[in-house]
């Protein structure tokens, strides 16, 4: 299941790179970053999985069955490297600004999934800020965007 998935995640996909040893795949370093984001206030519901497994199948095209084994393949990674470091470096490195702004739409989706914008929460945003090299605005605009396409509905924290 694993091969199959590295195998998945070797295929050449915009804004992705090959799986290797020392650097995690953009793919791997989003759902990393994602679960990271789902798990900083110490509750990983329902709607914050619901939600992960919704944008991951929507921007990398896969099964609900294929985000399951790409959780599990992040999971391991994150065995591996367990800070964002090794994640957020991949993405600094090898996404466009306007690639970082999709991310940063996710992860306030992610965020906002709940309803409960969390001091954790926030100050995980601020890091990854500074760590994927990013300027507040495009911080801002991406909050602003994600509240405006979530795919839940309901009203968001400001």
């Amino acid at each position: 299941m694993l091969n199959k998935l590295k195998a998945l995640l070797a295929k050449e996909k915009e804004g992705s790179v090959r799986l290797t040893e020392n650097r995690p795949d953009p793919q791997l370093a989003i759902c990393a970053i994602l679960l990271e984001v789902a798990r900083v206030d110490n509750v990983f519901d329902a709607s914050e999985r619901t939600t992960i497994t919704m944008l991951l199948r929507k921007k990398y095209d896969l099964s609900e069955q294929e985000v399951e084994e790409l959780i599990a393949l992040t999971e391991a990674e994150r065995e591996k490297h367990p800070d964002l470091w090794a994640f957020t470096n991949t993405i600094s490195r090898a996404f466009t600004p306007q690639e970082k702004l999709s991310l940063l739409v996710m992860v306030w989706q992610v965020i906002f999934a709940d309803r409960v914008l969390d001091a954790h929460e926030d100050m995980l945003v601020r890091k990854l800020q500074h760590m994927l090299a990013v300027n507040h605005s495009l911080v801002i605009k991406a909050k602003q965007m994600a509240r405006e396409d979530h795919p839940l509905s309901g009203p968001f924290p400001e």
